[in-house]
């Protein structure tokens, strides 16, 4: 008679199919890491020609590598930085446009409460 019944496991089913995620964002986030890592090569080739950042010669000429420049290997160092950066900007704004919201399973935020010093 209990949570066994027909009536609940249809509940349940639903209550579940609810809260999963659509497979097309998973989609979207892959095509996402794709065009920031072309956008952040373009960037960084841009941003190392224009000079804004010093970077020394025995950087860029690595005598052990004769098959891959030096350069592109820095290159590919910026263009991962931009993909950090520019992955955590789109987290905070996508956190300030959709913030968490509390279940009825969920503990409530935890109040701080002033500590009493003792003298």
């Amino acid at each position: 008679m209990g949570r066994d019944t027909w009536r609940f496991q249809k509940l349940d089913e639903e209550r579940k199919r609810s809260k999963r995620l659509n497979p097309i964002w998973r989609g979207v986030g892959c095509v996402l890491v794709v065009i920031l890592g072309f956008v952040g090569y373009i960037f960084s080739g841009w941003f190392l020609d224009q000079g804004f950042v010093y970077i020394p010669r025995f950087s860029i000429q690595i005598p052990l590598i004769t098959t891959i420049s030096g350069f592109v290997i820095v290159q590919l160092a910026v263009s991962f930085i931009f993909m950090i950066f520019s992955y955590a900007i789109m987290s905070v704004i996508y956190a300030v446009a959709f913030p968490l919201q509390l279940g009825e399973t969920d503990a409530p935020p935890l109040i701080r409460q002033k500590s009493k010093k003792k003298r």
